[in-house]
């Protein structure tokens, strides 16, 4: 198994299973193809939550990317890495006091979600914010993937947030307005009445200086159709480009999603009445999308023979520690397999649970290969 001319073998073999391997030139591919079709004043405030691997955020930021970022911590990444502020976003539906400051010091935009929100960043300080629109649109590739239905904890609907973008005119330096539908999206159709809604307040609202249009841009895991990036690109680029405004765009899975792997080895094959389970070294803690969204991954393993069907599970104390049923070449105990597409929401959102250390991270770049983040220690993962 190679990715961009690296064995993973050798990865595995050197850093040990579970590892994260992210694939820098897929990144740059990635990023550079959303860059170029869109063909407007933009931002590409790369998602953070998605993976926020410091290397790769800087890699980004050289290349003209800029950030959202849900919290103080990632305010001070954006800065390490060289983001300017005015490309800085803070999103979040329930942002301590702390992360404002850090965002107001830094000069970030900030995307307001309430009323109270915004009253308490009206007594820290003049701000450069948005209002976070809920546009009442459920789009999505599962339930806990809407944030734009109508009960959803997520900005505002329609008509308070434009009243709130009003009375926010004297106080704090009102740029925009702000939307995010949905994650893993892969039709264009929930984007075009998103747009149609924004358009019309801010008509009703008047100049604005940003839209943001959130992230949502889905990636193909399995068999879907790809994202039609250029159709996108018409739509919210022919409306920002009315209203002279820059457009900011959150993807987040776009830029990453395909470019990562998670190297795992087979710890035993067990047979128990007609199942077949394979029980790799790698779980939910380590990667939760399976068990949290009953998200499906491709799994690459080197084989002959005839494919045959398995449980690949991992060793988590929970029985939704299941990554679901594949067909694989006959593999054995210490077998290496790669499980695809996870370079967002892998590390990112990784845990300690069951005791068990986060794994390493490892780049690939031009045939070459770096370790990014060491296996955690038992000192440094217990006390």
């Amino acid at each position: 198994m190679k990715v961009s001319g690296v064995d993973l073998e050798s990865i595995a073999e050197e850093f040990g299973t579970p590892t994260y391997v992210i694939d820098f030139e897929r990144v740059r591919e990635n990023y550079t193809r959303l860059n170029e079709a869109l063909e407007c004043p933009h931002v590409i405030a790369y998602a953070y939550k998605a993976n926020h691997e410091p290397e790769l955020v800087r890699m980004l930021a050289l290349m003209g990317s800029g950030a959202t970022v849900p919290s103080a911590y990632g305010v001070m990444l954006a800065r390490w890495a060289g983001v300017s502020p005015d490309k800085v976003v803070l999103v979040g539906p329930s942002p301590s006091r702390y992360d404002l400051e850090e965002a107001l010091r830094y000069g970030a935009l900030i995307s307001l979600e309430s009323e109270s929100e915004a009253s308490v960043l009206e007594k820290m300080g003049r701000a450069r914010v948005m209002v976070r629109v809920n546009t009442g649109i459920e789009a999505g590739a599962h339930p806990s993937l809407v944030t734009g239905g109508k009960k959803s904890k997520f900005g505002l609907p329609p008509r308070r947030a434009l009243m709130l973008l009003k009375s926010l005119r004297s106080t704090m330096d009102v740029e925009g307005i702000h939307t995010h539908i949905g994650s893993q999206i892969l039709s264009i159709e929930p984007f075009k009445r998103a747009v149609e809604l924004i358009m019309k307040l801010v008509r009703d609202f008047g100049e604005v200086k940003v839209i943001d249009m959130g992230g949502g841009l889905g990636i193909p895991y399995l068999n879907e159709e790809a994202f039609p990036l250029e159709e996108y690109s018409d739509i919210v680029c022919d409306a920002a480009s009315q209203v002279g405004a820059t457009l900011f765009v959150e993807s987040g899975r776009y830029i990453v999603g395909d470019a990562g792997y998670l190297l795992t080895r087979v710890n035993y094959v067990k047979e128990v009445g007609e199942e077949k389970w394979l029980l790799i070294d790698a779980g939910m803690n380590d990667f939760l999308r399976p068990a949290l969204y009953n998200a499906k991954h491709r799994i690459i393993a080197e084989g002959n023979g005839p494919k045959e069907r398995y449980l690949v599970a991992g060793p988590v104390c929970e029985s939704a520690d299941v990554f679901g049923e594949y067909y694989l070449p006959r593999l054995k105990e210490g077998d290496l397999i790669a499980i695809g597409d996870v370079g967002a929401y892998g590390f990112s959102m990784a845990s300690r649970y069951n005791l068990r250390p986060l794994p390493a991270v490892v780049s690939v770049d031009e045939g070459r290969y770096r370790l990014l983040r060491e296996r955690e220690s038992f000192g440094r993962a217990i006390f």
